[in-house]
């Protein structure tokens, strides 16, 4: 099903905007477009003559591909692109955004690398591949839900609340040019209660100059030769999704310049004047009122038609007054976190889940709905993720999330499991995270399933009356509730719909939704309630719960009224 954007969609070119925005360089070659593709057995090279069309950056099984078969499990994905490219003294990097889920890359055939993962960004230095003509040719393995790497909502045998698989390529393909003395990469934190931004530099340079600038404005210039630099920012113009400002980053090597950004911002949990632990945003509480979003679109599944679908979106959850996002069992394209940092979206960002081929429903379901959701995740094989091969693959691709998107202002909290889906030794887990990043906070096991760890006492409540509990070392947050669905015919393609409460009126729908936010929400921010995410922000195939349809075309709330609720929500808190 199209989307509006979707339908113009320039095969030839789409996606064409600079895909990673912390850290911009003038070199920028795009990939994007026509390529072929072919399905083979798993240890089969291609046939000749069976080459097929398709469309990148969009995966194979949805519509913009124009490759809306599926990938058998056990079939390997093959790509192939021929282009021109005119090769100079500086080292040349193939960029890709994301390829689902094992990859090797090959250019004029030659192996250059391979990735495992199907989330992540990840680049191969291909100066000594790279002619005037060239063939470049990927080789994909997706087992999905079968596979030993992290696969999110996808299923093969989908339906309900598990969503149709895609594989392959699903993030642009593109290439830039690196001095030999290039800037490798940033880290970038702020650091708001001591007025300076630390910043941390990967390269083989003498030396760099660091600019900051605020609204055009130069406020800082310093040169250092070491990795790590700190630059003093004084009477900081703190980030908030009230007031959303960026600073400007500039650094320069002695033959490479790089742009980037950043905002100030501080994210910790404090008690209130009533004693009540909360999330502070910035030394003051904030409660955030947000929506469960699972990036999909009905054309592009888990890629959005273009960048203005992507803002369209993000806008209108601005526009009804949520000031929160939890990307739910899926890491976005980078441009998506840069369109939450400059609107002022807060994100919390969910460790994609996997380990499992079919979860435990006694486990992960029943038991937990019936309150029994406290299962020691150090012994218990009904989480399934016991292969220590499987635990290692977690690790690692949980390492490359947070190394992909550490700068962005934007993320406030790491979830590192949910509703105890291939969960295991969360208190370490947590402690793996807290080690590498202490600047954000982490729920440790959305939903059911807390051993104890992290920053929030984190629930999800679809069916029962709610009851908020203060809590004296972790914050409280309905991190899950709602679910409602209602179908609008001819903007949904199901084949059996699914939901926890279903309407057939619109008007009911809204009136169900206000008695749900007085009685669940509103009623127990007093008690300690700190933040709430709504299930969901968009339809998804059978799962019509969303605010949105799954093709954008039709918000199913009133926009009003629940801005109103919303700014009602906020506000409750500091009274």
């Amino acid at each position: 099903m199209l989307t509006k954007w979707g339908k113009i969609v320039n095969e030839k070119c789409p996606w064409q905007e600079y895909p990673r925005m912390l850290m911009q360089r003038d070199s920028y070659y795009n990939l994007n477009g026509v390529w072929e593709y072919q399905i083979t057995e798993r240890k089969q090279n291609p046939v000749a003559g069976q080459w097929k069309k398709i469309i990148v950056p969009f995966a194979l099984g949805c519509e913009l591909s124009q490759a809306e078969q599926q990938l058998p499990k056990g079939k390997t994905l093959w790509y192939r692109k021929q282009f021109s490219y005119k090769p100079n003294a500086l080292r040349t990097f193939m960029n890709f955004e994301a390829v689902d889920c094992e990859c090797t890359i090959f250019v004029n055939g030659m192996e250059v690398g391979s990735h495992k993962g199907g989330y992540t960004p990840f680049s191969f230095d291909v100066t000594e591949y790279i002619k005037y003509q060239n063939s470049l040719m990927v080789r994909c393995i997706d087992d999905s839900n079968y596979g030993k790497y992290a696969y999110g909502k996808q299923k093969i045998e989908h339906g309900g609340m598990w969503y149709t698989p895609t594989a392959g390529i699903w993030g642009s393909v593109w290439m830039e040019n690196v001095s030999q003395h290039g800037i490798r990469d940033l880290k970038i934190t702020p650091d708001v209660d001591h007025s300076c931004v630390h910043i941390s530099l990967a390269g083989d340079f003498s030396q760099a100059l660091v600019t900051i600038a605020s609204n055009g404005h130069v406020i800082h210039s310093g040169v250092t030769k070491d990795q790590t630099y700190t630059a003093p920012i004084e009477h900081p113009h703190l980030w908030s999704p009230q007031d959303p400002f960026l600073y400007d980053l500039y650094v320069q090597t002695e033959d490479d310049v790089v742009r980037s950004y950043f905002g100030m911002r501080k994210f910790s949990k404090e008690n209130d004047r009533n004693g009540i632990l909360r999330f502070f945003l910035n030394d003051e509480p904030l409660f955030f009122s947000g929506l469960l979003d699972q990036g999909y679109s009905s054309d592009g599944m888990y890629t959005y038609a273009s960048d203005e679908a992507m803002i369209y979106e993000l806008q209108k959850v601005k526009d009804m007054g949520f000031n929160m996002l939890r990307k739910h069992a899926k890491i976005d394209m980078r441009r998506w976190y840069y369109h939450c940092d400059r609107l002022g979206i807060l994100v919390m960002q969910d460790m994609v889940s996997g380990g499992f081929i079919d979860q435990d429903k006694m486990t992960t379901m029943y038991l937990p709905n019936l309150g029994f959701t406290k299962m020691d995740d150090t012994k218990d094989a009904a989480f399934v993720r016991t292969d220590k091969e499987l635990q290692k693959n977690y690790y690692t691709e949980l390492d490359e999330m947070m190394d992909a998107l550490y700068n962005q202002t934007s993320i406030f909290a790491w979830v590192a499991f949910n509703e105890g889906w291939g969960q295991f030794d969360s208190q370490k887990v947590t402690e793996h995270i807290r080690s590498y990043d202490d600047t954000r906070l982490i729920d440790s096991a959305s939903g059911w399933h807390d051993n104890g760890a992290g920053d929030f006492h984190s629930v999800h409540n679809y069916f029962f009356p709610y009851k908020a509990k203060k809590n004296a070392s972790r914050i409280e947050i309905l991190s899950e509730f709602g679910g409602y669905s209602y179908l609008e015919k001819g903007h949904a393609n199901i084949e059996k719909l699914y939901g926890y409460k279903k309407f057939e009126d619109k008007l009911k729908l809204m009136d169900a939704l206000k008695d749900l936010y007085q009685n669940k929400i509103l009623q127990n921010i007093p008690k300690g309630l700190s933040g709430c995410i709504y299930t969901q922000l968009s339809d998804v195939e059978d799962e019509c719960n969303g605010i949105f349809t799954f093709d954008r075309e039709i918000i199913k709330v009133d926009e009003r009224k629940i801005k109103k609720i919303n700014e009602r929500c906020i506000r409750r808190l500091n009274k």
